[in-house]
């Protein structure tokens, strides 16, 4: 039997579209997240009925789902990590620490737990392992204004996943880090339709990254022809070059 592929952050947007697309090209899903009503939801749509309910800012929550995870299937072929809270966009010397401190929390501490949580797993599968970041367009060029939590978490999160890419490659584990530009998500909810709808109307093609462009990425991150790309943040945006 195939081992399966555990999408975190599955009951967002994002998430939701990489489970979709897995699904449909027949791989094993474990799908996680904090929501567990709504990774049902997901669940009902991929035919995947395996899910992981856990905080990944809570590293025993994440040490306890993993070991369930361990104890059921012994190893995973991949991992993608697709977590993110949203903010309110403000200056950022107006922000309080606090939403910095929330946004580290959702990006760098997230990923270290469940790196050191997942790598038993990943390392045990026979054959190369593949570990998938979503990152963000943001922490490629001088980020806009009003993004300084999330640009700097996501920033420090990246960083991580390019040491780890080195030190788990001889492990057998390729680590990608994929750097998408605006989607429609939750995370954006904030900003109103117009006004993405005018940044829409600036970019070559006339519109936005869409979930489906970062979830058909992932999903060639998951084969062996991405391989040579491990650990080079990886953009992709319907902006065009930059």
């Amino acid at each position: 039997m195939p081992k399966p592929i555990v999408v975190l952050g599955a009951n967002g947007g994002i998430g939701r579209a990489i489970a979709l697309r897995l699904a449909g090209e027949g791989r094993p899903l474990i799908l996680g997240g904090r929501d567990a009503d709504r990774l049902a939801e997901v669940s009902g749509r991929t035919g995947c009925g395996d899910l992981l309910v856990c905080d990944c800012t809570d590293e025993g929550s994440v040490k306890r789902a993993f070991e369930a995870v361990a104890g059921e299937h012994g190893a995973l072929a991949g991992l993608v990590f697709s977590v993110a809270r949203p903010f309110k966009y403000r200056l950022a010397h107006r922000t309080p620490w606090e939403v910095f401190a929330e946004q580290i929390d959702s990006q760098l501490k997230a990923l270290h737990s469940v790196a050191a949580a997942a790598f038993p797993l990943l390392s045990a599968h026979e054959g190369t392992a593949r570990l998938v970041v979503i990152g963000s367009e943001l922490t490629l060029g001088a980020p806009p204004l009003k993004t300084a939590p999330y640009a700097a978490a996501k920033s420090a999160m990246s960083a991580y996943a390019q040491v780890i890419a080195q030190e788990w490659l001889k492990h057998g584990i390729r680590v990608h880090i994929l750097a998408p530009g605006l989607v429609r998500t939750e995370l954006v909810a904030d900003m109103p339709d117009a006004f993405l709808d005018q940044i829409a109307e600036a970019m070559p093609e006339k519109r936005l990254t869409a979930a489906e462009d970062v979830a058909a990425m992932v999903a060639f991150c998951m084969t062996d022809a991405a391989d040579l790309l491990y650990g080079t943040p990886i953009r992709v945006s319907r902006a065009g070059r930059r």
